[in-house]
């Protein structure tokens, strides 16, 4: 195996924390990057650096320190995001702008910050961290799929306009993770999903009751790292990765939209009119 100089991004908690400690154990040179630096003060890494990804100074900033300081970036896993939960209508614009421009263009605003130094090199990768539902959604998933949904469309353009350059582009389809990425997707939308006027006031009930099932519960983060350290190792890597999905997930995946609007109705107990 080539030791390799990776940063990731969205290191504080969650996949991303548990990857970099995963990479520096296998050998690789981690950068390991955070909004808020201080998270990262006990990760065994070769450098620990801030960056809001919504922010193209802290971008600029943490890439140039990066190279400075361990050399030029092999691999950029764009792993930082969030999820609101919230009916279609009812999701505050505000918040949902703010989702979008860390899971979709904080994404882009990274990888359009190494790439000038990957083509000229004539090698690289893009690890692009999306989610399963990038390829279906569900109700009170809507805007947060449709950030997954974006980033899908822009790593399936970036794989091809990048293959003449030697650089893979990958993307990693988690399904629900058990991390503190659930617990604040409910805490953003808990004002939202807590109004008992709402009209979907019975969906937010059910969405809790699944949500608190042991089966929903998600798996441990380290499930989904190891397969994004098989993408970050492999000699070719696939263009996806399904990671951490489990049977009902890969069973909606294979249906058409009739099947996939019959099973959301059964979970959620929609009476269809």
């Amino acid at each position: 195996m080539n030791k390799k100089t990776i940063l990731i991004t969205g290191c504080s908690t969650g996949v991303g924390r548990d990857l970099a400690v995963r990479l520096a154990q296998a050998g690789h040179q981690v950068i390991a990057t955070a909004r808020n630096p201080d998270s990262l003060k006990e990760l065994p890494v070769a450098c620990r650096l801030a960056l809001d990804v919504t922010d193209q100074l802290s971008v600029d900033r943490a890439i140039e320190a990066a190279v400075a300081a361990c050399g030029p970036i092999d691999v950029l896993v764009s792993n930082a995001g969030y999820a609101i939960r919230a009916a279609v209508e009812e999701i505050d614009d505000a918040l949902a702008k703010a989702m979008f421009e860390v899971n979709v263009w904080g994404a882009l605003r990274v990888c359009k910050a190494v790439l000038p130094a990957m083509r000229v090199r004539g090698q690289g990768r893009i690890v692009h961290v999306g989610s399963v539902v990038g390829r279906f959604s569900f109700p009170l998933n809507g805007a947060y799929a449709a950030s997954k949904h974006a980033l899908e469309a822009l790593a399936d353009s970036m794989r091809v306009e990048l293959q003449g350059f030697g650089i893979p582009v990958v993307l990693i389809e988690p399904g629900t993770i058990n991390t503190h990425f659930m617990a604040s997707s409910k805490s953003i939308g808990a004002i939202i999903s807590g109004n008992t006027d709402s009209p979907y006031a019975a969906l937010y009930r059910e969405f809790d009751l699944i949500a608190a099932e042991p089966a929903f519960r998600g798996a441990p983060a380290g499930q989904v790292s190891r397969i994004i350290q098989k993408a970050v190792e492999a000699r070719r890597p696939k263009s996806r990765y399904l990671a951490a999905v489990s049977p009902l997930y890969r069973l909606v995946l294979s249906l058409g939209d009739g099947g996939r609007d019959f099973l959301a109705r059964r979970a959620f107990r929609i009476r269809k009119k």
